[in-house]
Formats: structure tokens, C-alpha cells, sequence
């Protein structure tokens, strides 16, 4: 709980523009990840999340991660995490953006951590963009073992100009952990719904464990 005044004094902080909020656009995604170890409780889990962006480039957004839906593959505890996050955008010219936020991580009911984050990104005029966020997984339990970690997460994607399909190269790295993740997409970006395909190489180079590979089937859809 020593680090509740950092979580509040970010959460504060950019909730300032909620006093300008405007009408914007909302977002509902979620997928179905099948999995080949027991890195997440289950031989299948499910991801959904929600948020809103307003005019004003804020968006808040609540996600459900590690829903089990498969069969169980391990006694030890797998809870279903929520995130409820926080961000603001800015955009520095018509390629370049900025952003800065706050997700709050919980399971069971209790703190599990607290998630300050900074983003960057551009976008070319060729399709091409890249981006990258960093991410401080700052431990709210003091259990014994539990400590901090950073997440930084490096996407480059393409747009095809001629169909209307993305791909999405994301490379995930826990600093502290030496954890690497690989994540391929593909998006269907047509009007309404957008179904995607990914796979997930998650849990690289950690020491007396196999890297989890999924398959995730997902869509998103914003009104």
C-alpha cells in the first residue's frame, strides 16, 4: 500500500480534462486464446475489454483478462484480472503522438498493482506506424516474493492501401524478469465488426520454463 499516493496523484492528474469531456467514440474487443502450457491457468482463456475516447483525446477503459474457459490445468489460483485504466493522447503533428495514463490492476477483489504508463507513436504516410509503450508494474500486495517490474511494449504495423487488412508485429519485454513475448496480428478492417487472428510466443527466456505458444481469435468493434 506504500505506493497508493503515486496511484492517486497520477489517476488525479489526468482526470483534469474530464471537465471538458465531449461527445467521441467507444470500443468493445475481446478474443479467445488457446493455449500449449499452463502459463495462464487453463488450457483456454478470454480477454474483454471496453473503453471510450472522448473528443478531448481521454479515453478510460476497463478490461477482464485470464477469464478460464478451458480445462483447467494447474491447482494453483488463476483469478480473472481487471484493469481499470486512464489516458491521455496528444497529437505533436499529424504523424506524431504522445500519451501518458494510469491502469489499475485487481484481482479478487484486491490491489495487485499499480500500472503508470507513457506512450509514443508515428505514423508514416505509407501505411507504415510504429509505437511503443512503457508500463511500471509497481507491486500493491508487499506479499513475500512480489516486486516490481517494467513492461515495454514495440509494435510496428502496416495498413495495405489495396484490401483491407492490417498486420501487427508486437514484441513484449519485462525488464526486470527477462521475459520475452512475440505477437503476430492480422485485422480485418472493415466497416463494423473487425475479426483478427493472432499468435502469441509468450514467456521467452525465462529460466525452468517453456514458452507458452497461442493461437487467439478475436474481433473489436467501434461505435
Amino acid at each position: 500500500m506504500k505506493k497508493l499516493p503515486l496511484a492517486i496523484a497520477c489517476a488525479t492528474l489526468l482526470a483534469a480534462p474530464l471537465t471538458a469531456f465531449a461527445a467521441g467514440s467507444s470500443y468493445v474487443t475481446g478474443n479467445v486464446q488457446f493455449h500449449s502450457t499452463e502459463m495462464h491457468g487453463s488450457s483456454a482463456t478470454s480477454t474483454l475489454e471496453a473503453g471510450h475516447t472522448f473528443s478531448t483525446g481521454t479515453t478510460i477503459l476497463t478490461e477482464f483478462d485470464g477469464i478460464q474457459i478451458g480445462d483447467l490445468k494447474t491447482d494453483a489460483n488463476a483469478p480473472t484480472y481487471v484493469t481499470l485504466g486512464l489516458e491521455q493522447s496528444f497529437n505533436v503533428n499529424d504523424n506524431l503522438w504522445v500519451a501518458a495514463g494510469y491502469h489499475h490492476l485487481i484481482a479478487n477483489g484486491e490491489n495487485v498493482q499499480y500500472r503508470p504508463l507513457v506512450k509514443i507513436g508515428y505514423n508514416f504516410d505509407n501505411g507504415l506506424s510504429i509505437s511503443n509503450r512503457t508500463r511500471w508494474h509497481l507491486d500493491a500486495t508487499d506479499a513475500v516474493g512480489a516486486s516490481d517490474d517494467t513492461r515495454m511494449d514495440n509494435a510496428i504495423a502496416y495498413a495495405f492501401s489495396d484490401t483491407p487488412v492490417t498486420v501487427k508485429y508486437n514484441n513484449v519485454y519485462m525488464l526486470d524478469a527477462e521475459s520475452m513475448d512475440h505477437e503476430l496480428r492480422a485485422t480485418w478492417t472493415r466497416s463494423g465488426v473487425q475479426p483478427y487472428i493472432e499468435y502469441r510466443s509468450q514467456g521467452n527466456n525465462v529460466d525452468n520454463q517453456d514458452a507458452n505458444n497461442a493461437l487467439v481469435l478475436g474481433a473489436s468493434y467501434g461505435f
